[in-house]
């Protein structure tokens, strides 16, 4: 490295007293060279293979290319601070004496004036700025120099390096090109790019390669990752200011301690008869459904996307795990994303997952990624990898635990708002494309997607497909065209034109319950080759809006003789009246009410004691009433004798009926022998107006429509979805049929309205088509979300159109400061494990609480609030970046021009709101 300037620095700092400084020359090195090691010991072979095919005229010799571009790009990243503009900033936290010492340094070592230029006032310019403008005024191709200026996670736009290059003097000290001083700083900067060039295996900028757009998102992401790597200091310390010299065992002690928390890489196996058993104790055979999809995966030689509907009980996560393996195997990745659509459902998963993991033959490192993740405690207590024994199989990567980097750990179990915000216009988005390229992707639940949500997936997945990443989705079941429309947005995202594929004759009609639909390379398959079962009868009791208005006396007379009956309706508002109705009349011992609007403690105890009386191994009372919203459809293991439900669509009355006689008993009340369940306000079309706030009126009239008298579970599921989702003429006339119109016009207008929302803020499809340096990064996330920059919850907030995603910590005033509304006892957030508790009081503000606000302003001022009452927050890893409400002695709160009140019985309630808010 002796043609690279020694005097030139990248980093300074005053350590405890101690003025310290690391070269440049030394952190471009640490860079190309953790950018290699990165390649080798990190990157998986699928990538890395997906990365050797977006050269352009990509080889047998390809892969050896791809991890030169890498290691120049590690070497040329930080070109932009060997300019005079960067050399005379002023240290982070002022130091005169630091920062004097670097510039007489840089004066001696032949930066003449470098004094008197520091003292003068000059454009400030950005380093990756300078870098992205100097590799390409030296002939690097835009490609890769678009890449260096992106290497702080944001893409520099042509306009913008462009632009900088008029200020002459930032660059080059002096404007003047016959300036000896301009001279000097021109040969600084080529000797760096010639020390890269050659140090990278390139002769001449020429011979460096183009690279497709989504190589150079995954190339950016893994520059990121580097850089922050070698920027930790932990890792690879500053020097002494007197000390020219660094360790000759950095890089090895550097890398070494860096891999010292990580997990090996897995090795995934390919399918062998009894891999449910040795990964699932608890299965000694598998079904007939998950042995059949199991070997038709292990026969796809192009794997892509599979997606997989199938009923309750079928298996669908165990059969999904062995695919991650399977699909792993065949296409190089190294972990596992598994995306579900609550928090709830991210807990409930997390511990089969970690004991899946457990089955496999090498140990490895599982997370649990959403805003409570923390305060799992199956997570919680996991061994961290930086202090493991030998016999700990399951970790958590310490270093993977910062905001951005959690995407990068080998095995997570989050929300699906992870994987939606990878379509999100974000800052660092590079690194989360590159956590998830790395992975298997599972995205569970799908059905339970809106249109606005789904704009984000369907673009997702396109990327997904371009960068080859194996996808897994389940579902109970799919509209057909819902389905169509996953398969599409990966294969297209592939490079596939859909439309000229073979697919299977009844591709556009099949109702096959269970199903599995894939590709394998250009062929779409499907396999419907199931054994028929006979399936349960449930009866269907419709009953009218004006039948529906006494549910107490409904229930005295189907409970007479006992038995658990389940009332699931549309609103939180409605769950509580019939709560308060329905203990007036039975008793308080005998209703259970569970709703999305309680804090999150009080939720999970009431969930937890739903499982131990009404679970499948409960101690399950003589008679009990549970009254709640759509949480009770969601991942509970609860059993009914008798369900009423309000009308909701079609999906979601099959949903709620898993919940009615789902385990085998002999002890059910005679009146309840039977399945059967009621259907609130349903006919006549004439719907309460509430449930049509909360579900669209044209699929509660389609679903009204084709409800049946009588439903056979699981063999009527998919028919009944294909019927409601699909575009079927329904024979009605008069009144009805202009109502009917009516809804359905409005219901396209608003799925319209909410895909273009969705869209101002995401990114556009892969360019795949062609490589060029047309296609590059430069304005892949230009005009994006600032706000959902800022915070996780702005983030969540963007890509879900749900007026619930704004969550707080609800706590009370007490004696000198606040307390629990559980616990009467003084808080102090200094207390770490006082804290751990606070934060699991949670509660999600539902929209009629800021009726007539927007979520922004709701936002806005929640923060406002926190500066003025919660700052000392800040300093608790476990409240920061938290917002809150701490609510009066009579448990309530002002909010605009809502009065919000707390009772542990029924959970928040909203005063001063308007009829049906």
């Amino acid at each position: 490295m002796e043609q690279v300037n020694q005097w030139l620095w990248a980093k300074k700092s005053d350590k405890n007293g101690e003025l310290q400084w690391l070269p440049l020359k030394n952190h471009l090195e640490d860079t190309r060279c953790v950018m290699a090691l990165l390649w080798e010991h990190w990157l998986s072979d699928g990538v890395k293979e997906y990365l050797s095919r977006s050269i352009e005229g990509s080889n047998d010799d390809s892969l050896e290319e791809a991890k030169k571009l890498c290691m120049f790009l590690g070497a040329a990243h930080d070109l932009g601070k060997a300019t005079p503009i960067f050399q005379v900033k002023k240290s982070f936290r002022p130091q005169d004496d630091l920062d004097y010492f670097m510039i007489s340094q840089l004066e001696k070592a032949g930066f003449t004036g470098i004094e008197k230029f520091a003292a003068s006032k000059k454009e400030n310019i950005w380093h990756n700025e300078s870098g992205q403008y100097l590799l390409g005024k030296y002939g690097v191709n835009f490609c890769l120099a678009n890449i260096v200026g992106s290497h702080h996670g944001r893409p520099i736009s042509r306009h913008t390096a462009d632009h900088n290059s008029s200020y002459t003097s930032s660059y080059y000290q002096e404007e003047d090109p016959s300036k000896e001083i301009h001279k000097y700083w021109e040969k600084t900067q080529e000797d760096i790019i010639q020390w890269a060039l050659k140090e990278s295996g390139y002769p001449s900028p020429q011979d460096l390669p183009l690279v497709s757009q989504p190589g150079q998102a995954l190339l950016a992401g893994l520059l990121i990752m580097a850089d922050w790597i070698t920027s930790n200091e932990a890792y690879f310390p500053l020097i002494n200011i007197y000390q020219g010299r660094v360790s000759q065992t950095r890089l090895q002690d550097g890398f070494t301690k860096w891999q010292y928390n990580k997990r090996q890489a897995w090795q995934p196996r390919d399918y062998f008869q009894g891999i449910y058993h040795e990964r699932f104790d608890f299965i000694d055979y598998p079904k007939e459904e998950q042995e059949k999809i199991s070997r038709a995966i292990d026969l796809i030689e192009k794997p892509g996307i599979v997606i997989l509907e199938a009923p309750m009980g079928m298996g669908k996560t165990e059969t999904a795990l062995v695919a991650v393996e399977q699909l792993a195997k065949k296409t190089g990745r190294t972990g596992m994303f598994f995306a579900l659509p609550t928090q709830a459902t991210s807990n409930g998963i997390f511990s089969r997952v970690k004991k899946w993991l457990s089955q496999a033959e090498d140990s490895k490192s599982v997370r649990l990624m959403h805003g409570k993740a923390a305060l799992n405690e199956e997570f919680a207590n996991l061994p961290k990898s930086s202090n493991i024994h030998e016999d700990d199989e399951i970790s958590v990567n310490e270093w993977f635990t910062g905001r951005k980097l959690r995407i990068l750990d080998d095995f997570i179990v989050g929300t699906v708002d992870q994987v939606l915000l990878a379509a999100l216009k974000q800052k660092h988005l590079m690194l989360r494309h590159l956590g998830l390229a790395n992975k298997v992707l599972v995205i569970d639940e799908v059905h339970a997607y809106d249109a606005y949500m789904n704009t984000y997936l369907y673009q997702a997945l396109k990327w997904m497909g371009a960068y080859g990443v194996p996808v897994v989705i389940l579902s109970a079941t799919l509209p057909i065209q819902k389905r169509n429309e996953l398969l599409k947005s990966y294969m297209v995202g592939a490079g596939y034109k859909f439309r000229h594929l073979e697919k299977p004759k009844n591709f556009q009609s099949n109702e096959a319950y269970p199903l599995l639909t894939y590709h394998d390379g250009k062929q779409i398959k499907q396999l419907d080759d199931f054994n028929q079962v006979a399936g349960k009868n449930f009866e269907i009791i419709k009953k009218s809006k004006e039948e529906s208005q006494d549910l107490v006396g409904l229930i005295q007379d189907l409970g007479s003789d006992g038995g658990i009956i389940g009332v699931v309706v549309n609103t939180v508002k409605k769950a509580q009246k019939f709560a308060k109705d329905c203990m007036e009349a039975f008793g308080e011992e005998n209703v259970d009410l569970l709703h999305s609007s309680f804090i999150a403690t009080d939720r999970y105890a009431k969930e937890k004691n739903l499982l131990d009386t009404i679970g499948k191994e409960g101690d399950r009372p003589k008679f009990k009433v549970v009254i709640g919203t759509q949480v009770i459809e969601q991942s509970l293991d609860i059993d009914f004798d008798l369900l009423v439900s309000d009308l909701a669509p079609m999906d979601l009355i099959l949903q709620r009926m898993g919940r009615l006689h789902r385990h085998l008993r002999q002890d059910r009340p005679e009146k309840l022998k039977e399945p059967k369940v009621y259907i609130l306000n349903c006919g006549g079309f004439d719907f309460d107006m509430p449930s049509t706030y909360v579900y669209d009126p044209y699929l509660l009239f389609r679903t009204e429509y084709f409800l049946k008298d009588q439903i056979n579970l699981p063999n009527d599921i998919s028919h009944l979805v294909q019927e409601v989702y699909g575009d079927k003429d329904l024979e009605i006339q008069g009144e009805d049929y202009t109502r009917y119109l009516n809804y359905q016009e409005k219901s396209l207008t608003n799925r319209k309205k909410k895909e273009l929302k969705a869209k101002a803020y995401r990114i556009d499809s892969p360019k795949t088509n062609k490589i060029s340096e047309d296609k590059n990064l430069s304005e892949w996330i230009e005009n994006s979300n600032k706000e959902s920059e800022k915070s996780e919850i702005k983030a969540y907030a963007q890509v879900r159109d749900s007026q619930d995603t704004v969550e707080v910590i609800a706590l009370k005033k007490g004696e000198n400061g606040y307390e629990f509304f559980d616990k009467k006892m003084k808080l102090d957030p200094r207390d770490n494990k006082m804290a751990m508790e606070m934060a699991k009081r949670t509660i999600r503000l539902p929209a009629a609480s800021y009726y007539g606000h927007g979520v922004d302003q709701l936002i806005q001022f929640l923060e406002d609030y926190y500066q003025e009452n919660l700052r000392d927050w800040d300093q608790q890893d476990w409240l920061k970046g938290s917002l809150g409400l701490v609510f009066d002695e009579n448990n309530e709160f002002k909010l605009f021009d809502k009065i919000l009140k707390y009772d542990r019985k029924y959970g928040l309630t909203i005063e001063k709101e308007e009829e049906d808010e």
